[in-house]
C-alpha cells in the first residue's frame, strides 16, 4: 500500500497518508475559532463572529480547499474513491484530536453528518461526509446518528449559486425530530464554503435543544 500523495510505500497500511504528508499539509493559520476564517485582530473572535454570532460553536477545518487535498476529495465525490475515506476520516480526527488535547473543546455527546437529497445520493451511491463521519464516531467511541437531520426538498447546487442565493436556498432545507436538550453534537462535512449549510443545520440542532454544536470539516474555503 503506499501514501495517495506522495506515492511511497506506507509502514501501516490503512492510514491510506502517510506522516509525512499529514505534517507538510497546508494549514489553516491565525483563524477564528469560531468560523475558521482568517483574522488579523487581537481578539481571538473575528469581528463578523462578533457581529453575528454563528448558531455553532466551534469549527475545525483541516485545511483550505487547496491542493492536495482538493484532488483526493475531488475523487472521492465523483470518482467513488470510496478507498480514500479512512485516510481523510483520519485527517479530520486528527485535526479534532488536536484541539481537544489543547483544552479547545470537549468530547461530543453523538456525532452526525450532513445529508444528501435522496437523488443525489442514489446517483452518487453514497454520502461521502456519513462515510467520513463514521470512523471518527467510532475513534471517540461516540453514537453515530447519520440521519439526525432530514434534507427536506432539493434545491440548487449551491456552487452555481451567487453568495446571496446560496443562503436562501438553504433556508429550511433541513429538519430535525430528535430531542437533543443539552447535549454536543459533533456535525461532519468534507467542504464548507458559505457556512450557509452549517448554519441552517445549526439552527435545527439549536432549535430541538442542542447545548453545543462542534462542525468539523476536511476544507473550509476561504472567501
Amino acid at each position: 500500500m503506499r501514501c495517495f500523495l506522495c506515492q511511497l510505500p506506507l509502514q501501516l497500511a490503512h492510514h491510506g497518508i502517510c506522516s509525512r504528508c499529514v505534517n507538510i499539509l497546508p494549514r489553516l493559520n491565525k483563524v477564528c475559532p469560531q468560523c475558521s476564517l482568517p483574522h488579523s485582530l487581537p481578539a481571538k473572535i473575528c469581528y463578523r463572529c462578533r457581529a453575528t454570532k454563528p448558531n455553532w460553536d466551534k469549527l475545525i477545518a483541516v485545511s483550505d480547499y487547496i491542493q492536495p487535498l482538493k484532488k483526493v476529495i475531488h475523487h472521492l465525490k465523483f470518482y467513488q474513491k470510496i478507498e480514500l475515506t479512512l485516510a481523510l476520516a483520519r485527517l479530520l480526527f486528527l485535526a479534532w484530536y488536536d484541539d481537544y488535547l489543547q483544552g479547545k473543546l470537549c468530547k461530543p455527546d453523538l456525532v452526525t453528518c450532513v445529508p444528501l437529497h435522496h437523488s443525489r445520493y442514489w446517483s452518487r451511491g453514497f454520502n461521502q461526509s456519513q462515510l467520513l463521519a463514521k470512523p471518527v464516531a467510532h475513534w471517540l467511541n461516540r453514537p453515530f446518528l447519520p440521519y439526525l437531520l432530514q434534507r427536506q426538498q432539493k434545491r440548487s447546487d449551491q456552487k452555481k449559486l451567487s453568495l446571496k442565493a446560496r443562503s436562501i436556498n438553504v433556508k429550511a432545507l433541513f429538519a430535525c425530530q430528535t430531542d437533543l436538550t443539552g447535549k454536543t453534537v459533533l456535525v461532519i462535512d468534507d467542504i464548507v464554503t458559505t457556512g450557509n449549510t452549517i448554519k441552517a443545520i445549526s439552527e435545527q440542532l439549536k432549535k430541538h435543544g442542542a447545548a453545543h454544536i462542534q462542525i468539523l470539516c476536511l476544507c473550509r474555503t476561504l472567501l
